[in-house]
């Protein structure tokens, strides 16, 4: 299958923003704030000392031991305050079954047939289990989830209630218990059912309760400026979101929460030691590599002209089979991600 002019997705997983705040006697909801400090940083840069390949420059030794002032956001937990909760909300749709946009109707039906046998051999109970996995694990907290306890609620619009009291130790290989096991098996029946189902609209609120140390450092998302600095203005900027009082809370942007959530592709080798984000190319950040080079052919744009034939491998399996080819899981787990695919210029 060749790629059309134009191919477009609609992402099937769409987070809010998730919101830091505290609980007292007086409120349940108080916004856990951002604070503006100026710190003395150190010199300490390779390019402080050297010019390339340990060259020494000509610099003094009292020029290197000069302080940075620095001005920066940070956050914190406030003094006395035990449990910090993140709260957010998450929408699944059904937008992997045909593209929102295509040039070509050939290839709208070869896509709409793909996600019909990948949904008929149960292909989506595979992501559900992958998505509900990085829910329940709290991946999406990030560097906040190491804490002294940390506990997920889950609410849906099902009606069903979710909580796991601590998810530090839980393994993405590993099995789990089976009071957390069950509680997994059950988002990831919901979830599967949003996934494929156009007619489900499906909603869930999840809030993390974190244990925290007196006065403990918290790390809402960091935001990127392209404009000059002026003068006094912090050089690390954290995200707040407004509140309806006007006041201001820390926050994750719902494009961290949804990179979180799309750490899913443990597919790119066999026994992978850990999943990566959903990429078309693999992308692996800390690693600084594609670990789908196109050079592997198992990038999505080779595994989607080979569209025809997944389907027909789909066809020639029973319904609810266990789908052996991890390379099909990908190719859906990107189009549920969703994005711009069209080739280039003809």
């Amino acid at each position: 299958m060749k790629l059309c002019k134009h191919l477009n997705y609609a992402r099937s997983l769409s987070p809010g923003k998730a919101v830091f705040f505290y609980k007292t006697k007086e409120s349940d909801f108080v916004p856990l704030k951002i604070e503006t400090t100026k710190i003395s940083g150190q010199k300490s840069s390779y390019s402080e000392a050297f010019i390339h390949d340990l060259e020494s420059k000509n610099v003094q030794g009292f020029e290197l031991a000069y302080s940075n002032p620095q001005t920066i956001e940070a956050c914190y937990v406030p003094p006395n305050i035990e449990n910090i909760f993140c709260r957010f909300s998450l929408r699944v749709e059904a937008n992997s079954l045909s593209p929102d946009i295509c040039a070509n109707i050939d290839i709208r039906n070869q896509l709409t047939e793909l996600a019909k046998q990948y949904s008929r051999c149960g292909g989506y109970k595979e992501l559900a289990n992958r998505y509900a996995k990085n829910i329940l694990m709290g991946t999406w907290l990030w560097r906040n989830k190491n804490t002294l306890c940390t506990q997920i609620d889950v609410k849906t619009s099902l009606g069903t209630t979710l909580s796991l009291d601590d998810v530090r130790l839980l393994s993405w290989h590993e099995l789990w218990d089976e009071k957390n096991q069950k509680q997994l098996d059950q988002l990831t029946a919901e979830l599967s059912k949003a996934l494929s189902n156009p007619s489900l609209f499906w909603f869930s609120d999840i809030t993390a309760t974190l244990s925290t140390s007196f006065c403990q450092e918290i790390y809402p998302s960091q935001l990127f400026t392209d404009k000059e600095k002026q003068l006094n203005e912090a050089s690390k900027k954290l995200a707040t979101i407004e509140c309806p009082d006007g006041t201001r809370a820390a926050c994750f942007h719902a494009q961290k929460i949804g990179a979180a959530l799309q750490q899913i592709d443990d597919w790119w080798m066999e026994d992978a030691d850990s999943p990566i984000r959903i990429h078309e190319y693999g992308a692996d950040k800390k690693n600084q590599t594609a670990l789908r080079h196109p050079v592997t052919q198992r990038d999505f744009y080779h595994l989607l002209s080979k569209t025809d034939t997944y389907v027909d491998k789909l066809k020639s399996l029973a319904d609810d089979s266990v789908i052996t080819d991890p390379d099909v899981h990908f190719l859906m787990a990107v189009l549920c991600k969703g994005g711009l695919f069209q080739g280039g210029k003809e």
